[in-house]
């Protein structure tokens, strides 16, 4: 099952350049129109102020019955929504539209606003186009508007941003990598068990870079860095990389013919707020090139259909860059399951796992029981291993070390199990662990904000009042210098709830 989704949302303010206001309503119909003259399934969400902008309603309503056309709900917390239920939008800086956490998303009002900004939202739609949506997306949601959307609305999809440290106000940190999943009631970034799972997939946007996505130019050359000049690694048009066909061509072979465990997945598209640069022909030139592929367009909406109705749980997905579209010597495969998501990383013969982080559905969402009341907001899940956001371990920050003369990946799959071999080791990923073959394991267990101590066969952790470990099975753990080494032929990683 190889998807794309096309989806553009749509703004109608941009208080930081009067200029680029002007051409929002431009970029929008130029985004339209490509979609119906190309004849390609798209999603197009609509945030309250659009709802309430004769000049964009115009134009959507023309296509409302368009079967290839989907309109829905971009959801960030506009001062026309917050007027419209008798509530001060506080801006800080003065702005209609402000994508700090606060005033601009849902988390930073109380539990009962929350309600109320919803119903709002989705009342106007109904008024506008005769229907509910069916798609709501957003950079970030909160669990309780989560909640509330799937008691109360019949919904296909929810969208949330990729993981990203402190991207305009948003830390997204050990989610599940890409594709869809369905969260917790406890916690929207989390996948839920059988006691706290909502039928309602989750997707990640944007198409992030499986090598730089994680620590953008940490592993770019400096010919690379000055060609992409910002630290953005997806295929957003409105980036350098999502521009430069050659890396689109290495983008789509990441993703659709590398073989995959579960949905071979991806998001195209662009919010109308880039008006100041092209967006038309860098996406032109994305939809040809994934014409001409064995992959299928879908909406939105579709595509979370279609997610239910093969999936009753969170199935395990796998993206593997076994090339690179610079000339550093890298290699970067994601495993993402049920239980857990890790980062297997080569680099100049150093094989690593790069991050491993623990789901636990029984850990509430910050902002579920209470309001976020900084220009920030943070979601993550249990960190084991991570070299970026929790960096502060020691031995290079290369997290943990399985080989340091290796060869390059291959790869083999087989249902929710994924083997990479590298030379005399290989990597085994499943949906209960990760098994280490013929691997000389080197683990400094030091993380911010973490207490991690060895406890006989286990890796005993602490954070943020949260305990959880990782059972090491096949070896003897030896701590050498704050150091553990690992010696045995097959090692069994198990991240486990306690």
């Amino acid at each position: 099952m190889k998807i794309t989704n096309i989806m553009n949302f749509i703004r109608t303010f941009e208080p930081r350049d009067s200029e680029t206001e002007k051409k929002l309503l431009d970029t929008a119909a130029a985004e339209l129109e490509l979609s119906l003259k190309m004849n390609l399934p798209s999603t197009f969400l609509l945030e309250y102020d659009a709802l309430c902008d004769d000049r964009y309603l115009e134009l959507f309503k023309a296509v409302k019955d368009n079967p290839k056309i989907e309109l829905g709900f971009w959801y960030e917390v506009v001062e026309p929504l917050t007027s419209a239920i008798g509530i001060p939008y506080n801006s800080k800086r003065g702005y209609r539209w402000d994508w700090n956490i606060d005033p601009g998303y849902s988390m930073a009002y109380p539990n009962e606003t929350k309600e109320r900004l919803i119903d709002e939202a989705m009342r106007k739609f109904k008024e506008v186009f005769g229907f509910y949506p069916k798609t709501v997306a957003s950079w970030v949601l909160d669990t309780y508007t989560v909640n509330y959307l799937y008691d109360n609305y019949e919904l296909d999809a929810l969208m949330i941003c990729r993981d990203q440290v402190n991207t305009d106000a948003y830390t997204m940190v050990g989610g599940y990598f890409n594709g869809a999943y369905f969260p917790s009631r406890n916690n929207v970034f989390t996948p839920g068990g059988d006691k706290t799972r909502i039928n309602l997939p989750v997707f990640r946007l944007l198409g992030p870079d499986p090598i730089h996505n994680y620590d953008s130019d940490k592993y770019l050359s400096l010919e690379a860095q000055k060609k992409t000049g910002q630290k953005v690694f997806t295929l957003e048009p409105a980036s350098v990389a999502g521009r430069d066909p050659e890396i689109i061509d290495w983008f789509f072979d990441t993703y659709y013919t590398n073989d995959c465990i579960g949905m071979a997945y991806t998001q195209l598209g662009q919010e109308n707020s880039f008006a100041y640069v092209d967006i038309i022909t860098p996406l032109r030139m994305q939809y040809e090139k994934l014409l001409a592929r064995d992959v299928e367009f879908k909406t939105v909406g579709e595509t979370g259909r279609l997610f239910k109705s093969r999936y009753k749980s969170t199935p395990a997905a796998s993206v593997s860059a076994l090339t690179n579209w610079d000339s550093m010597d890298v290699q970067s495969v994601y495993y993402s399951c049920e239980k857990y998501t890790a980062n297997l990383f080569y680099h100049d013969g150093r094989v690593s796992l790069r991050a491993l982080y623990l789901f636990d559905d029984r850990v509430k969402d910050t902002y579920l029981d209470s309001k976020c009341t900084s220009f920030d907001s943070v979601h993550e899940n249990l960190p084991i291993i991570d070299t970026w956001y929790q960096r502060g371990e020691t031995n290079g920050g290369y997290g943990l070390i399985l080989d340091t003369g290796a060869d390059h990946f291959t790869q083999s799959i087989n249902e929710a199990t994924l083997s990479v071999s590298f030379g005399r080791g290989s990597v085994t990923f499943d949906e209960d662990g990760i098994t280490l073959s013929k691997c000389k394991v080197s683990f400094t267990p030091q993380m911010k904000d973490t207490v991690i101590a060895l406890s006989g066969d286990s890796l005993n952790y602490e954070y943020k009042s949260h305990k959880y470990s990782l059972k090491l099975i096949g070896a003897t753990p030896v701590l050498s210098d704050k150091t553990i080494l690992l010696d045995g032929d097959d090692i069994r990683l198990l991240p486990t709830v306690l």
